[in-house]
C-alpha cells in the first residue's frame, strides 16, 4: 500500500511547443502543496522556447524540476519510457503523467494518489460517470476522439473506458516489472498499449472522472491519421 505522506512522486510531462502553457501548469502543480513531488519535463527540442521557460521555472522552484532536452522530435511513447526509467532510477514511489497543454488539471493529482490505495494504476477518465469534455472542444475533434477510443477498445479488448487518456498515476512497481522496451507504439496508441500490457500482467486499473479542458494556447497534435496508425499497431499487438 502506498503512503502519500512519505512517497516520492515524479510527475512526467512530455512537451513540444508548450511555452505558452508550461509556466501556468507548473505553478498550478506546485500550488497543490503535495510533499515530495518533483517534475520531470521531457522536451523534444521545441522551437518555441519551451526549454528556456523550464530553465526559468527551475530557478523559481530550485531542486524540484528536471529538464531532459532531446535533440529532435522522437515521439510521445519514447518520452514516457525515458521518464519512467528516470523515475525508477531516482527512487520514486509513484509516477504521475500528464499533458503539458493544460488539458489535465493538477487538482486531480491528489485524488489519483489517494485512489492508488487498493489499485496499481489510476486513469483520469473523460468517459465514465462524472467525467466530461470541455464544451468548447471542436465537435469534429470530439467525434474523432470518441471514435478512436471505441475502435481501440474493440481492437484491444480493454475494459477501461478512456483507453487513450494521457493522465495517469502508477505505483512504481508496475513500471519496474513491465518490459518497457517491448512497447512498440510511439504516438497516440502508446497509452492504450501501456494499459494492455498492464492488464496482461494482472494489474488493477481504476478510473477516476476528470474534466478535460480545451487548450487555450498552442495547436493540438491530434489527427485522424494518428488514430488510424494507432489502431493498426494495436491490432498487431493484440493478435500477435
Amino acid at each position: 500500500m502506498t503512503h502519500i505522506e512519505t512517497s516520492k512522486i515524479s510527475v512526467i510531462i512530455p512537451t513540444y511547443n508548450e511555452a505558452e502553457n508550461l509556466s501556468i501548469l507548473v505553478r498550478k502543480i506546485f500550488d497543490q502543496s503535495i510533499e515530495n513531488l518533483n517534475l520531470l519535463i521531457i522536451d523534444d527540442s521545441s522551437p518555441d522556447g519551451t526549454s528556456e521557460i523550464v530553465n526559468q521555472l527551475s530557478k523559481e522552484f530550485p531542486g524540484k524540476i528536471e529538464l531532459v532536452q532531446r535533440k529532435k522530435k522522437l515521439g510521445l511513447g519514447s518520452a514516457y519510457k525515458l521518464g519512467y526509467l528516470k523515475a525508477i532510477e531516482a527512487g520514486s514511489d509513484i509516477v504521475v503523467q500528464m499533458d503539458g497543454d493544460l488539458s489535465h488539471s493538477p487538482r486531480y493529482i491528489l485524488d489519483f494518489l489517494q485512489q492508488l490505495h487498493g489499485s496499481d494504476i489510476v486513469v483520469g477518465s473523460r468517459y465514465i460517470e462524472g467525467g466530461e469534455i470541455d464544451k468548447n472542444w471542436n465537435p469534429l475533434r470530439k467525434i474523432i476522439s470518441k471514435l478512436g477510443v471505441i475502435s481501440i477498445r474493440l481492437v484491444t479488448g480493454l475494459k477501461v473506458k478512456d483507453v487513450t487518456s494521457g493522465f495517469k498515476a502508477y505505483n512504481i512497481d508496475v513500471l519496474k516489472t513491465l518490459n518497457l522496451q517491448n512497447l512498440k507504439c510511439n504516438g497516440f496508441g502508446f497509452q492504450a498499449e501501456m494499459l494492455h500490457s498492464c492488464t496482461r500482467n494482472g494489474y488493477l486499473i481504476k478510473e477516476h472522472p476528470i474534466y478535460f479542458n480545451d487548450r487555450n494556447n498552442g495547436k493540438s497534435k491530434m489527427s485522424i491519421h494518428i488514430i488510424l496508425e494507432a489502431i493498426k499497431y494495436l491490432t498487431l499487438i493484440r493478435f500477435k
